[in-house]
């Protein structure tokens, strides 16, 4: 009986570890995917405020707007690094 307490036990830590090591490989990708996200994020709030200085009057607050979504965005996804 004792021999399979062990046996048990052994096979219970292994899957525990198994568990930690796929869970460590998801945060990875996650924080991956994030850093992605968060480049295109900067990328556009570039190209809309390059496109912003060189637009017509009557459409600055529609891409005033546009650029702050965009800011409030990049705040989000860089809060969750």
């Amino acid at each position: 009986m004792r021999k399979i307490e062990n046996l048990l036990s052994h096979i219970m830590a292994e899957i525990i570890r198994f568990a930690d090591i796929i869970q460590g490989r998801r945060r990875q990708q996650e924080h991956a995917h994030l850093h992605a996200c968060i480049a295109a994020i900067e990328q556009s709030l570039q190209l809309h405020l390059e496109d912003f200085a060189q637009a017509p009057a009557e459409e600055l607050a529609i891409r005033a707007g546009k650029i702050r979504k965009l800011g409030e965005l990049l705040e989000y996804a860089t809060s969750l690094l």
